[in-house]
């Protein structure tokens, strides 16, 4: 059984999305550590999406160019 803070997050994420895309940074981390999830993207108001993995931003993509990040 999930401890009660691990289903008050779960809660707060599912007001933190928009289709596909979470509304921030921090709601993209978060859904993309475990046990919530291991990927999450974010878009922000120019278009540039950041991909979460594990925890970790991994890539960003600006005018269709996915950067890697290290």
């Amino acid at each position: 059984m999930e401890g009660q803070d691990i289903l008050q997050i779960r809660d707060w994420l599912e007001t933190q999305e928009d289709g596909k895309y979470s509304l921030t940074h921090k709601a993209a981390l978060i859904r993309s550590c475990d046990p919530f999830g291991l990927m999450a993207d974010y878009k922000d108001e120019d278009g540039n999406i950041y991909e979460y993995f594990n925890g970790e931003l991994q890539y960003v993509t600006k005018n269709n160019t996915r950067i890697q990040v290290d």
